[in-house]
């Protein structure tokens, strides 16, 4: 059985909601980097300090410095246990505390009682207030002192020399101490800020490609509505002079090759009509006020022809957006099945997972080559719609069936 996991077993774990919210947290960069600085920091000053009576330095026995990395590793990999995603029980809880009270002891005994605050505070904050954690650096800070003041050979405090010594030593352990942790706070601080900042930038773009796409929609319907009224009205007068027309040449017929020049005008103004009101029903926006399955369902009812339609773990309100691009998504496919593939059922599925997905599948009759080039505009449209949010449009346009894949990325999920 491998030691490592495979890279299948690696990226699972990393897709995992736990750990995707426990990477993103801003806190795990400060505390991480300045513990590791911090037992660093007292690895090397660890290896030109003699806690016993031997002359000899620690740094002069390679014995001794394989001892100390191997415990500084540790202290790292104890660091991140203390660090990991999930929750913890008493059990956990009680020996991460115990932990920590040993190697406060071994630091300051190895070390200088300002090795016990630069590294146990830090990984404190990461689940403590920071009124808590300045709590538990004072008394870290009392009981490193009073640890070292009871490392052999025991201070007597009986001159004024000693005294002047533990002064010195309680203000350098406070110094570098204090020094240590008012940095880590203010990294933690800036890492805080700078979350905020790109969650308001996130929502800024949002509400700009918000505010885009209603500026579009308010034209769109403002074409429709102009190429309703005015052209619209003019092709209609157009059609009923022609037919009055075509009604006086009945009564009085002259050269017959009026009634078939008034017959063209009429085949060509109803054509032209049917476009018309096809071109005002496409730039119209849909009415998306009420629910999506809903106007999707109604889509696929009111469709001249067959067209089923299956939604999957749908929940919750999409932005009208990713609506929007949904509806015409479904109404671009079935405009292309029923252009190249008429009277063949047009199957659609929504489902919503880690993402948004909308699949539109429809055969191809038999003999009939793949859509024509002057189709792909519509397509291309409907790509740009989904990059925009973030997403893809995926064509799959074979001999026998023709299948258009849209995913979008659910709200609120990082790109």
């Amino acid at each position: 059985m491998p030691l490592r996991p495979s890279p299948p077993m690696l990226s699972a774990f990393l897709r995992r909601s736990d750990v995707r919210a426990f990477l993103r947290r801003p806190r795990v960069t400060p505390v991480v980097v300045f513990a590791a600085l911090g037992i660093l920091t007292t690895f090397l000053r660890s290896l030109v300090i003699n806690p016993g009576e031997d002359p000899t330095l620690p740094l002069q026995s390679p014995a001794s410095v394989a001892a100390r990395a191997a415990l500084a590793a540790a202290w790292f990999a104890l660091t991140l246990w203390a660090v990991r995603p999930g929750t913890r029980g008493r059990l956990e809880t009680a020996a991460l505390w115990a932990a920590a009270a040993a190697v406060t002891v071994l630091v300051v005994w190895a070390d200088r009682p300002a090795a016990a605050l630069l590294v146990t505070p830090v990984v404190a904050r990461y689940w403590l207030s920071l009124k808590g954690t300045l709590a538990l650096f004072a008394a870290l800070f009392v009981a490193s002192i009073v640890i070292y003041l009871l490392i052999p050979p025991l201070a007597t405090l009986g001159s004024p020399e000693e005294w002047l010594g533990l002064l010195g030593l309680v203000v350098l352990t406070l110094t570098q101490g204090g020094f240590t942790y008012a940095a880590f706070e203010f990294m933690l601080r800036h890492e805080d800020q700078q979350v905020t900042l790109r969650r308001a930038y996130r929502e800024l773009r949002g509400l700009r490609a918000v505010e885009l796409q209603h500026a579009a929609l308010q034209e769109r319907t403002h074409l429709s509505r102009e190429l309703h009224d005015t052209l619209g009205h003019q092709l209609t007068a157009l059609r009923l002079e022609a037919q009055r027309v075509r009604k006086l040449q009945q009564r009085d017929p002259l050269d017959p090759r009026i009634q078939a020049a008034l017959d063209n005008v009429m085949a060509r103004s109803g054509e032209a009509l049917g476009g018309l009101q096809q071109v005002v029903s496409t730039l119209k926006p849909p009415d998306l006020d009420g629910s999506l399955g809903e106007a999707l369902r109604d889509l696929t009812r009111t469709w001249p022809g067959e067209a089923h339609l299956r939604t999957d773990g749908v929940r919750g309100e999409w932005p009208s957006a990713h609506n929007l691009t949904v509806y015409r998504a479904l109404q671009e496919a079935l405009t292309n099945a029923h252009k190249h593939a008429p009277d063949c059922p047009v199957t659609a599925r929504l489902t919503q997972g880690d993402h948004i997905e909308l699949t539109v599948s429809n055969p191809r009759l038999p003999g009939l080559p793949p859509g024509p080039p002057s189709g792909r505009a519509g397509l291309s449209g409907l790509r740009a719609r989904a990059e925009e949010l973030g997403g893809t449009l995926r064509v799959r346009d074979g001999a026998d069936t023709f299948e258009l894949t849209l995913t979008l990325p659910l709200p609120g999920d990082p790109a």
